[in-house]
């Protein structure tokens, strides 16, 4: 479950950055690149068997939380102004419900491993 979702991050991230970001804000785009690293580092982690998390592997794990929150708060706020104003896009649905899906697997991922480690 957990290399699945790994991998559906990273596929996410790469969609996401591709279909919304090519001309996006320099902290999503930074927010996108440590969520890519910190994916890699679960997996690589789960080839090497190593369940132990080094502190550079803290850090991306906290702010790629941080990255999802932010997501997650701007696709609700997104969300709230389509409805506002009955504008409904079909670019603005596609945003929402990926911004939605990414930054819930961010979480669910980032529960998972620690549930992994601990054990």
């Amino acid at each position: 479950m957990l290399r699945t979702l790994s991998y559906l991050n990273l596929i996410f991230a790469v969609l996401y950055f591709l279909a919304y970001l090519l001309n996006g804000n320099h902290w999503v785009v930074l927010g996108l690149l440590i969520t890519v690293v910190f994916n890699w580092m679960i997996l690589r982690g789960m080839e090497t068997e190593q369940l132990k998390w080094s502190f550079f592997q803290w850090l991306t794990g906290i702010i790629t939380v941080l990255f999802a929150s932010w997501l997650g708060y701007s696709t609700i706020l997104l969300l709230m102004n389509t409805i506002e104003y009955h504008y409904y896009p079909a670019e603005t649905v596609v945003l929402i419900i990926s911004g939605l899906l990414f930054s819930f697997t961010i979480f669910l991922q980032l529960l998972i491993s620690l549930y992994k480690k601990n054990r």
